[in-house]
């Protein structure tokens, strides 16, 4: 199953303009089915269903993947060929009634997901939320907006929010085709160059981000992954040159659909977008005395007391700690949604120990059970309960310090208390540690390394010097 279809010819685009071809599509993204199945599920006559089957197949969005021969008759199950489906923007050339019909059926796909996959929430008011709150957005400041396809309906929202304020959006459309395109045809002096950083930085007073849409290395050839490597060095460091400056950043984290869902996995996703509406003070207050404890302390632990397991972390001199709370302060480099999180490089710090971590993500693939030991922040054993030689390649065919800890984060957002399977949320759990081994491009370590891991470990005792700030996700204020 491919990641993307794009849409590019305007007869698709009529394919889908029925409701229930959508629904059928929306379910064959997630798994396989029967037209006698996909009857049953959703109330129509056979007959119907197989029309609209047809249509899907013709079209390329579906196809059969297997055959059941059953006491005489063949049962025929189809799959959606893509987890995601978008409109190629070369469509923009065709008539405008036709662009009409391309931007309703997008529109209405957005709102599908929002409403079946997530919760009932107004993008309309987180967007105002952003821009007042997050951000503080004022007149005549000039707001970049770096999004893919999937987040249109908010980008729409948020541009509209940004000019009630009397201050200027400026959208950037990143796709994935953009950056495989950008790799496979643009020489690498050019391909490096940022617009952003490199034209607009200078003028910036925000940037809103999006997480971002990668690309899977099947997709290039080897040619194509040095040139690629090439083009995301130059960019890390234009972006540690960008973090200097007095632009406020923010990055939200996007929750995409998994073929794994299921009625916990939306719960979790709730959760999530609910705790975008924690009460701003409420969370300040809540976090600001364990803020200043770590930060002042000499020694973090971490700490799980029923088995022995620690990490002890020392500070030899000033530690970089940043805090994220989901708001914005006066020259915020970076902040993040949702907010509540310290994050500490490993520069003047020391770590040792031994952890048997909840989870890791290795390039975003998740990892049940994995045990480490760390020696003078460099991991000197690595072992999954699960997958153990996928995370040894992995580690093989990385490069540079691809076995040093760049940072150490500690969560603590009150409204995140389970794993929601995503690697970046997962880590403002409350209470939750991260270790982000090899170069951590949002935390700025110094590192040198394309490695992107993060190993997670919950409901520990976590002490600043002698005293317990955290334990078990919940915060100790004495």
């Amino acid at each position: 199953m491919k990641d993307i279809y794009y849409i590019d010819k305007v007869d698709e685009i009529k394919t889908l303009a029925s409701s229930r071809r959508l629904k059928i599509l929306n379910y064959l993204v997630e798994q396989k089915n029967t037209a006698q199945g996909l009857a049953k599920l959703f109330g129509v006559k056979q007959n119907a269903l197989w029309y609209d089957i047809k249509r899907l197949e013709d079209a390329g969005f579906i196809k059969l993947v297997s055959k059941e021969k059953i006491r005489g008759t063949v049962k025929k199950y189809y799959r959606a060929v893509a987890k995601n489906y978008f409109v190629d923007i070369s469509l923009g050339d065709a008539a405008l009634d036709k662009n009409e019909l391309v931007h309703n059926i997008i529109e209405r796909e957005i709102e599908d997901w929002h409403t079946e996959h997530v919760i009932d929430i107004s993008f309309q008011d987180l967007a105002e939320r952003i821009v007042n709150n997050n951000l503080s957005i004022k007149e005549d400041e000039i707001v970049a907006i770096s999004y893919s396809p999937k987040h249109q309906k908010l980008t729409e929202d948020l541009m509209v929010e940004i000019a009630k304020v009397g201050a200027y959006a400026i959208p950037i459309l990143r796709t994935k085709r953009l950056e495989y395109n950008l790799i496979k045809h643009v020489p690498v002096k050019y391909a490096v160059n940022d617009v952003i950083d490199d034209i607009l930085l200078d003028r910036l007073d925000a940037h809103i981000i999006f997480s971002p849409e990668f690309i899977s290395e099947s997709d290039l050839d080897e040619a194509m992954i040095q040139k690629s490597d090439l083009i995301e060095e130059e960019k890390r460091q234009n972006v540690r040159e960008s973090y200097n400056t007095d632009v406020r950043y923010l990055t939200i984290d996007t929750i995409n659909k998994s073929s794994k869902q299921d009625d916990e996995f939306i719960k979790r996703s709730e959760m999530y977008w609910k705790s975008l509406y924690v009460d701003k003070n409420e969370l300040l207050n809540q976090v600001e005395n364990t803020e200043e404890k770590i930060r002042n302390a000499q020694t973090i632990r971490i700490v799980d007391e029923e088995n022995g397991d620690y990490l002890e972390c020392n500070f030899k001199g000033e530690k970089t700690v940043a805090f994220k709370d989901g708001c914005a302060k006066e020259k915020s480099q970076d902040t993040e949604l949702p907010g509540g999180l310290l994050v500490t490089l490993t520069k003047n710090c020391t770590i040792n120990g031994k952890f048997l971590t909840d989870f890791a993500y290795f390039y975003d693939e998740g990892f049940p059970k994995v045990y480490v030991e760390v020696e003078n922040n460099k991991v000197v054993k690595i072992e999954a309960k699960k997958d153990g030689e996928k995370i040894t390649r992995i580690f093989d065919k990385a490069i540079g310090q691809k076995d040093m800890i760049g940072s150490l984060s500690i969560g603590t957002n009150p409204a995140l208390k389970d794993d929601i399977a995503h690697p970046y949320i997962n880590g403002k759990i409350c209470g939750c540690v991260s270790l982000q081994l090899g170069w951590d491009e949002l935390e700025m370590s110094n590192l040198d390394s394309n490695l992107i891991a993060q190993l997670f470990i919950k409901n520990s005792t976590i002490y600043a010097d002698d005293e317990v700030v955290l334990k078990k996700g919940k915060f100790i204020n004495n």
